[in-house]
């Protein structure tokens, strides 16, 4: 066939595959002259379109051009698109696909005061800790975390440099004394107890109560079964309620983050909205077959001894182990969000309202004034930093004074009230307190 060119500039009698490959390009042919109308359906594959333009593409394209699902885009290919072409409702997300997001909700989250160990008001070690000879728990250096048992050797609490990626301080807990075999009653166990009116945000007791979650970081001498567990304070007497939780430690002495989640409990009486302790949180290191002799499910609320801590290993079978723990977090919800760090001082705070030491790695030098007359009191007031949870405890210890025959004091829920008792007619009675404390502790 002869190729005809009339005279309105019409080409006909060239067939598909006429014209070798690269004889037309777009120098040759004139604008607009090639329309949708003028290409057959299927002569142009998706491989035939690379590199085109922006620009070049305008005007609306119908939705029937599209197919019904469209193909994986990358995330890395979506971007500066400007937000004026997003429009409609976007499809629900799930929470699990949603990673690397940075968690701005607002407020406080983690119901466990010095999660960090931040905070060691009492000292950063506390030696000759023996729970062979006696029974035995208490607070003695991190802040607002308890330390103790019973039959599982002697150990050493410090607050140490040796912590993950993002903290400065943790617990550590060295074994000097070995138990190897424990005893049917042995039990060793860090607890940290938290006051009532703070958890009633929880519901418990409730048709509705809420779950929380508690995460943490834990390094461990030992692999294999460890355990967590919630115990319910207001719960009745000798049915008072726990939640054992196993987790794994998978690499011995290795820093490793752990998570769990607890569901609400409705089969207990209620949180009371009281200045006790409500929830208490404990870290099992050892126990004996009084709390492993039976069987345990996670996350079930119960009153059984021997369903604690099933297959619990034993971290104090040798004085090689050391325990660390840090980054200790409770929060509402059934996720283990980031870690929420709080300042120095803010944790100093609300460490104060349970233990205020007001001689911290210091004396404390008190001028009373002047005393007239033998036996006269004369009294210094210091306030606290913060109210304390109730009426704490004083312990004082005096160095040194000046122009008493009697020293002591007073404590009260807001300060402290230190007297001296005048020797006589004394210009200037002062005296020098080596130690002051008050404590309100849970």
């Amino acid at each position: 066939m002869s190729i005809v060119v009339n005279g309105s500039g019409t080409i006909t009698g060239i067939s598909t595959g006429g014209l070798p490959d690269g004889s037309v390009d777009v120098d040759t042919l004139a604008a607009n002259s090639v329309t949708a109308a003028k290409i057959v359906d299927g002569t142009i594959v998706d491989a035939e379109v690379t590199s085109l333009n922006a620009s070049k593409l305008t005007g609306t394209v119908a939705d029937a051009r599209f197919p019904s699902t469209l193909p994986v885009a990358s995330a890395a290919n979506l971007t500066a698109i400007p937000a004026a072409n997003i429009t409609g409702t976007l499809p629900a997300i799930s929470g699990a696909n949603l990673t690397n997001v940075r968690d701005t909700t607002g407020g406080r989250k983690n119901m466990v005061i010095n999660g960090a160990m931040q905070v060691a008001q009492r000292g950063t070690s506390a030696t000759g800790i023996n729970t062979d000879s006696s029974a035995t728990e208490g607070y003695r250096t991190v802040d607002r975390f308890l330390f103790g048992g019973g039959d599982a050797g002697v150990w050493t609490m410090t607050q140490d440099s040796d912590s993950p990626v993002g903290f400065g301080s943790s617990m550590k807990l060295d074994c000097t004394t070995a138990k190897s075999s424990l005893d049917a009653g042995s039990y060793l166990y860090i607890l940290n107890r938290i006051e009532a009116q703070d958890l009633q945000q929880l519901g418990y007791g409730t048709s509705s109560p809420q779950a929380i979650t508690l995460s943490f970081w834990v390094k461990s001498p030992k692999t294999g079964t460890h355990y967590a567990e919630l115990y319910h304070g207001d719960s009745s007497g000798s049915t008072k309620r726990k939640n054992s939780y196993a987790y794994t430690v998978s690499t011995a002495n290795t820093w490793e983050k752990k998570s769990m989640t607890f569901a609400g409990d409705t089969g207990v009486n209620a949180i009371v909205n009281d200045t006790g302790w409500g929830l208490m949180i404990i870290f099992y290191l050892a126990t004996g077959s009084n709390m492993t002799s039976g069987t345990n499910t996670n996350d079930n609320w119960h009153n059984t001894e021997a369903n604690r801590t099933p297959g619990q290993v034993n971290c104090a079978d040798s004085t090689s182990n050391n325990f660390y723990l840090t980054g200790v977090q409770l929060e509402l919800g059934s996720t283990a969000t980031d870690f929420e760090h709080r300042s120095y001082g803010e944790e100093l705070a609300l460490c104060q309202r349970y233990y205020y030491n007001l001689t911290e790695n210091v004396s404390l030098d008190i001028a009373l004034g002047s005393s007239y007359t033998t036996n006269a009191y004369i009294y210094s007031y210091i306030a606290y930093p913060v109210l304390m949870r109730a009426v704490p405890t004083l312990a004082i210890t005096v160095a040194s004074s000046v122009g008493t025959n009697a020293q002591g004091g007073y404590s009260r829920q807001g300060h402290v009230q230190l007297y001296g008792r005048g020797s006589g007619s004394v210009l200037d009675v002062y005296m020098t307190l080596s130690a002051v404390s008050v404590s309100a502790e849970l």
